[in-house]
Parts: C-alpha cells; structure tokens; sequence
C-alpha cells in the first residue's frame, strides 16, 4: 500500500515542521505533494530533502485549485490531504493504513486536529471539545437540525442537513461513526474512489470552507461511504487562519456560497429533502 500526501501551501511559513515530522514517519509516505504559491522553491527544495516529493508551483486560482492540482498528481493507493501547518505523529501515515485495510468498504476516512501553540508549547482543544458544544450535539441539535434524507445514517458525524448547511452530531470528535470529512487538514481516501471527485473552485471561493464535505459528498451520490475515527489526531499549529479574526463577512458569504453548491450538487443527482 502506498500514500501519497498532498499539501498545499501559501508562503510556506510553518512547512519546516510539517515536513520534519513526515520525514520521522514510522512509514515514509510514497510520495508528499507540494503545491506551492508565494513560495520560496529552493527553501522547499531543502526541507523535503529524504522525503521523495512533487512541487508543483500554483500559478492561478485558490485554495482549493491547489488540492485538485495536487490530487491529479497523486500515484499512492491512498491520498491524504493535510495543511503546511501540521505536526503529525510519527504513527499517523501507518494508523491509516492499518484503518484502510479494517475498513475495507470505506471510501475515506478522517480524524480531528488537535491545536498546539507553538509559544507556549502547550495543546489546546478545539471548539468540539467544549463541553457545552457536546452538550448541545447530543441534546438541541438532533431536534433542530436534521440530516438530509440522504445523510440519515450520517446524523451522529458531520451531515448535511435538510436545508443544506454543514452540521456536527455528537459523536464528533470522541466516536467512530459514519461522517463528511471533519476537518480538510487530516483526511484520507482510497484513490480508486476519488477519481472522477473535484473539490469546489470558483473565483468566490478563496478559502472555500466546506470544501471537504463538499468534496466526500460526490462519494456519497455514488453509493460510498466515509467514516470518522478519533484516534489518529495531527497537531494544528494556532495561527490567525484557525481562530478566523479578520474578514468574517467574507468567510460567512463563501460559507453561503457553498450551501448554494452542496444544494446544487444534491439537485443535480435529483436526491430532494423529505
């Protein structure tokens, strides 16, 4: 079995850490494929030194043009999708292997992210881990936000819901369970699967969140299935991208925009809300 990585990168300000902790893998990936814009390549040249890798210089489009670019490039029999700004655990290419062989019918399957502040070299828990989110996931949630009628099964990882948003159930983050893809930083897929997939690109899609559970829904319209397990976490280094201070009415228009595009998507393939 094979994997290959896929990371897009914009400035390539963390990249140094994502790239010494693939290369402390105990099973080096098949392949890392860089995306790069805003760059500097021979600075990348020389963190990927032991580590067999594809740069691949981004010279239009956003975010997730890069994943596509870096997708079509992929050889591995699985592909995971991960950020530049990402520690790993020196099991985590293997965890996936070994999931992959257990979950044999399962076309992707994805795990959390954990955040470190690199400051204070402390962990620090996303917003799944509060416990009045939980709290709430178990209780309001499945009363005022139903799945999807195609997303059932779905209802206690992340789904669609009836009126098109992205919602997160209650196994989120602590169960296995039936899932969209939690987060895009720590996502993986069996490559027969996700050959005729796309992630959403648009030119008022510049950091297109949602685009993973987007992208796993075109897998679900074709009759497979993703799963979420907790137990194989990345690191998410803190930075101002994760805590979204800045532009927020830009963020809430893409995220409508791409409630346009999974109600389109689910139109298209003429699956309607009950």
């Amino acid at each position: 079995m094979r994997a290959s990585i896929v990371i897009p990168s914009k400035g390539c300000q963390y990249l140094g850490f994502t790239m010494k902790s693939l290369k402390g893998q105990v099973v080096k990936p098949y392949e890392v494929i860089l995306v790069l814009k805003d760059c500097e390549i021979r600075r990348v040249e020389a963190i990927t030194q032991g580590l067999n890798h594809i740069v691949i210089e981004q010279k239009r489009g956003f975010f997730t043009h890069a994943l596509n670019l870096g997708k079509r490039e992929a050889r591995g029999d699985i592909i995971i999708f991960t950020d530049d700004d990402v520690i790993f655990p020196k099991g985590w290419v293997k965890r996936y292997f070994k999931l992959h062989a257990l979950y044999r019918g399962a076309a992707g399957i994805g795990s959390r992210d954990i955040y470190l502040d690199l400051n204070s070299v402390k962990l620090s828990p996303t917003s799944d881990d509060k416990p009045w989110v939980r709290l709430f996931r178990w209780t309001i949630r499945p009363i005022i936000d139903k799945p999807h009628l195609l997303l059932r099964k779905y209802r206690l990882g992340v789904y669609i819901t009836k009126n098109y948003r992205i919602a997160y159930g209650p196994c989120i983050p602590y169960r296995i369970c039936y899932s969209l893809p939690l987060r895009g930083a720590n996502m993986s897929f069996k490559a027969e699967y996700i050959h005729d997939a796309r992630f959403p690109e648009h030119p008022k899609l510049v950091r297109a969140p949602g685009n993973e559970q987007y992208f796993a829904l075109q897998l679900l319209l074709k009759g497979f299935d993703t799963i979420y397990v907790p137990d194989n976490p990345v690191l998410h280094i803190i930075r101002e991208s994760l805590s979204r201070t800045k532009e927020q009415h830009e963020l809430l228009y893409e995220f409508k925009f791409m409630r346009k595009l999974i109600a389109k998507l689910l139109e298209k393939y003429e699956v309607e809300p009950d």
